[in-house]
């Protein structure tokens, strides 16, 4: 099987304070049981090799980082505005950080761009939002509410846009 590539946004980790703020998204009783579903969603879809851009709010508290060392795959960041540790404690699980990252002539962010930014692109890929969603066709929202808790292809967000 070739090796996928995956997106995800927003999962939060070890930020008890997520499960209420999206109590129809994220339904748990407790942070450790979100973490523990969102670990074994991300594992059951995401095979070693497969390459996941996780768009940023990856985590909450250092003891988090922990929970990095749980997940499978080849992941890079796009920071978020809550990925505010060293850049060394990240790249212990990240193999790349990026402010953005242009990928298939989109542009990949955690907070979405300012709509006459986007003339230049095909699309918006972003996180931030979590259950909200922007009334726009060029932009995509990949917060974990948007993709049942787990990485999602990145093929099936990019059907969503025109070709160029």
């Amino acid at each position: 099987m070739a090796n996928r590539v995956f997106v995800i946004a927003d999962t939060h980790f070890g930020h008890k304070n997520v499960i209420e703020f999206e109590k129809e998204f994220r339904p748990f009783q407790t942070i450790e049981e979100h973490d523990d579903e969102l670990v074994y969603r991300w594992n059951n879809t995401v095979n070693k090799n497969d390459t996941i851009w996780h768009l940023g709010d990856v985590l909450f508290g250092r003891d988090a980082f922990e929970t990095l060392r749980r997940l499978k795959g080849v992941k890079k960041l796009v920071m978020g505005n809550h990925d505010h540790y060293p850049i060394e404690l990240y790249l212990e699980h990240f193999n790349s950080v990026h402010s953005s990252v242009k990928l298939r002539n989109a542009l990949f962010t955690h907070i979405p761009i300012h709509p006459n930014q986007l003339l230049r692109f095909r699309a918006n890929i972003h996180g931030h939002m979590h259950s909200k969603e922007l009334n726009s066709p060029n932009y995509a929202c990949v917060s974990v509410e948007h993709t049942n808790l787990a990485p999602v292809l990145i093929d099936k967000v990019m059907q969503r846009f025109p070709n160029e």
